[in-house]
């Protein structure tokens, strides 16, 4: 169990900001409702949704994962394998 922390951790800090970046983009927009980004915003928002997801959170899963398993490596941690 303690050699999936690592990756557990990874991938929840990627799934955040993978959705919390489109969320953060629609709220920013509508802070007036009427405008056309909002109107634009909510209508792409699952399309945006699902493409942040793997286009942000991807990468940030990805490099999340190497520093802690970097720095699992470099304290010497035997009983984590």
């Amino acid at each position: 169990m303690l050699s999936r922390r690592p990756f557990l951790t990874a991938l929840a800090a990627g799934l955040i900001a993978g959705i919390g970046y489109p969320v953060a983009d629609v709220l920013l927009a509508c802070r007036e409702p009427i405008s056309e980004a909002c109107g634009w915003g909510k209508a792409y928002f699952p399309l945006t949704l699902g493409a942040s997801v793997v286009l942000v959170g991807g990468p940030v899963t990805g490099v999340l994962y190497a520093l802690l398993r970097r720095r699992r490596e470099s304290r010497g941690d035997d009983d984590a394998r």
